[in-house]
């Protein structure tokens, strides 16, 4: 796509949103966090060269990133949030993400207007499920940042334990595959039906952000699914390969063949 085509769809775009009276947004998976940046923290780095050498200690892995999650907080993820949450702030919006690395509260968005089915690692759950009980995983992040700190080792740790069953206890999303306990979400999920539902009849932009096809029944389908239905939407899907419309969204979709993140940081003038 040439650059003047690239800013007349950004421009119609940030006029659909200005117009609309209410902003639904999708987050996919060109948001997921790659740890590329995790060099920048000694301390992590220097966690994870322990690992290297002692394979007993992989499982501390997640609790590794879980505390890069939480240090990092800059750069062009987290710049790319910052200018959506600019775009739709003043606007009725509701927005859905698979994402399970929590960026997007690095923004100012308002978590009551903010669904995670996916999950995060802000719970844990039981690893074998054994019950659908959450647990706070602060206190224990907490003792992996202070054993980094204090240079006493990883293995000073002992893995969190299921306090019904014993089982090691993991975080609560979508990396527990078939044993994932989606009660952390469901709450939420129902807040966000209910927005859907007053979307009937008004006027809707659909902003479908780097969503590819690893779980399409999330966001990608019900997204077309909700344009199409509602005669006064217009839909828009932003993505670097998997941008192509469906015939029934022509008339009122515009695809953008870009990475959702660098279209966000793109200056529309």
């Amino acid at each position: 796509m040439d650059k003047t085509q690239f800013l007349q769809k950004k421009k119609i775009l940030m006029e659909k949103v200005a117009d609309a009276d209410m902003v639904l947004v999708g987050i996919g998976e060109e948001f997921n966090e790659d740890f590329k940046d995790i060099g920048k923290f000694p301390r992590l780095m220097a966690a994870l060269e322990e690992v290297d050498t002692n394979p007993f200690l992989e499982w501390t892995v997640p609790f590794l990133e879980h505390r890069y999650l939480i240090e990092h907080k800059e750069g062009k993820l987290i710049k790319a949030y910052q200018k959506l949450f600019e775009m739709i702030k003043d606007k009725n919006y509701f927005v859905i993400t698979t994402c399970i690395d929590e960026n997007i509260k690095k923004a100012d968005f308002n978590t009551e207007r903010l669904v995670e089915p996916c999950g995060n690692y802000k719970m844990f759950q039981c690893s074998e499920k054994c019950c659908s009980e959450l647990y706070s995983s602060e206190e224990f992040s907490n003792l992996v940042n202070q054993a980094t700190l204090d240079e006493v080792g990883l293995d000073s740790l002992e893995i969190p334990k299921c306090p019904a069953c014993g089982k090691p206890l993991a975080f609560n999303n979508i990396l527990c595959e078939s044993k994932y306990a989606e009660e952390g979400y469901q709450l939420q999920w129902e807040n966000y039906t209910k927005w859907l539902q007053m979307t009937l009849n008004k006027k809707l932009c659909v902003l479908e952000l780097g969503v590819g096809m690893n779980l399409p029944n999330i966001i990608r389908w019900p997204f077309e699914k909700i344009a199409y239905y509602n005669k006064k939407a217009s839909f828009f899907r932003v993505n670097g390969s998997l941008y192509q419309l469906t015939e029934k969204l022509s008339d009122k979709g515009i695809s953008i063949g870009e990475n959702a993140i660098d279209f966000l940081l793109a200056d529309c003038k």
